[in-house]
Order: structure tokens, then C-alpha cells, then sequence
């Protein structure tokens, strides 16, 4: 008996160690000019195969008028082959943004708002928000869930990659540790920061 009631304690330990690993959350500032304007927080859950990050951001700026913009990315993972992604975003409380992209066979199907259409791809590995979570090392492109497509990974200095996007705009993704902790935003109306907490 005694045996068997330190084979329960020993599981359980096991189990809500193994249950804490499998979690992990990352906070992020978001500054424009030096001055905090939102907050970024992404979470990372794994369930044995499976994987779901989630990245939800509020930022608030003005510019000639006020400008609050709500964004949530999901992305689900299963043995590190991308299952479906969904990019929301809002601006000023009306979607601009509704984009999903689903594995289908031997392809990907894209949804952008009610436009279908697909990409002749049978693996996706890594995505945009998996940027946050490990340093790109070896990797020339990479998927935008946003952009639907994929766009090019350039390492500019030590542990500094640059992301070249579709729309002429550009990111710097920093590490430290493995983990992203900076990212600068390079847009042709404004620059903004990413920064871990």
C-alpha cells in the first residue's frame, strides 16, 4: 500500500511538472517615440502533440486623430506542422483584417475575409508569431499569416534578423537567449517598438 500511494505522489508531481513546462507566456511594451502605447502578451500551450500560440495586442497612438488597434493571431501546431492560423484585427472598433489559413491535403487553404484561394504547399513549419518564440537560425523564409504568403528572413548582425514585408514595410527581430526581445516596426507612417517586459 505504501508502495502504491508513493507511485501516485511520484505521477502527480510528474504530471503538474510536465503540465507547468508546457506553458509559457511572454508580456511585451509597445512604444511609439519612447512612450508606452500598448501592451503585446503572447502565450504558447502544448497538449502532447499539439501546440497553440496566441498573441493578442492593444495599442493606442495619435497621430492627426486618435487610433486604437486591437489585433489576435492564433496558430495551432500538431508534430511542428502549421494545422490553421487566424489573424483578427480591429481599428477603432470596425475588423479590418479576418484572414485564416488552414492545412488542406497536400495544400493550404486561404480565407481573407470571404476571398478563397490556396497555396500548393504541403508543410508549414513556421510562422510569424513563432518569431517571438525562437531565434530563426538557418531559416531564409518564413510564413505571414497576415500577408498570406512568405516572405524573406535576412540575419543583419548577431541574433538581429530583418523581415522584409509584401507592402514595402520592414521588422528587426532582436534575441536574447534564444527569445525575441525586441522587435522594430518600421511602417511608412511611423515606427514603433516591441520590448520585452
Amino acid at each position: 500500500m505504501p508502495v502504491k500511494k508513493l507511485s501516485v505522489t511520484i505521477l502527480f508531481l510528474a504530471i503538474s511538472s510536465l503540465a507547468f513546462a508546457q506553458e509559457q507566456t511572454l508580456n511585451y511594451n509597445v512604444l511609439h517615440s519612447g512612450h508606452t502605447v500598448g501592451h503585446m502578451k503572447l502565450q504558447q500551450r502544448k497538449e502532447g502533440d499539439d501546440t497553440f500560440l496566441k498573441i493578442a495586442s492593444d495599442v493606442k497612438m495619435r497621430f492627426v486623430f486618435s487610433i486604437c488597434v486591437n489585433i489576435v493571431e492564433d496558430s495551432h501546431y500538431c508534430n511542428g506542422k502549421l494545422i490553421s492560423s487566424h489573424v483578427s484585427r480591429m481599428v477603432n472598433g470596425k475588423q479590418k483584417a479576418n484572414k485564416i489559413t488552414r492545412a488542406n491535403g497536400e495544400t493550404y487553404q486561404l480565407t481573407d475575409d470571404d476571398k478563397i484561394t490556396s497555396i500548393n504547399q504541403k508543410q508549414i513549419s513556421n510562422n510569424l508569431t513563432m518569431m517571438y518564440l525562437q531565434e530563426p537560425v538557418g531559416l531564409s523564409q518564413i510564413y505571414s499569416d497576415n500577408f498570406q504568403q512568405f516572405v524573406q528572413v535576412k540575419r543583419v548582425d548577431s541574433h538581429t534578423y530583418r523581415i522584409n514585408l509584401p507592402d514595402g514595410n520592414y521588422n528587426y527581430y532582436t534575441y536574447t537567449n534564444g527569445i525575441c526581445s525586441k522587435v522594430d516596426i518600421h511602417h511608412s507612417l511611423y515606427t514603433i517598438q516591441i520590448q520585452l517586459v
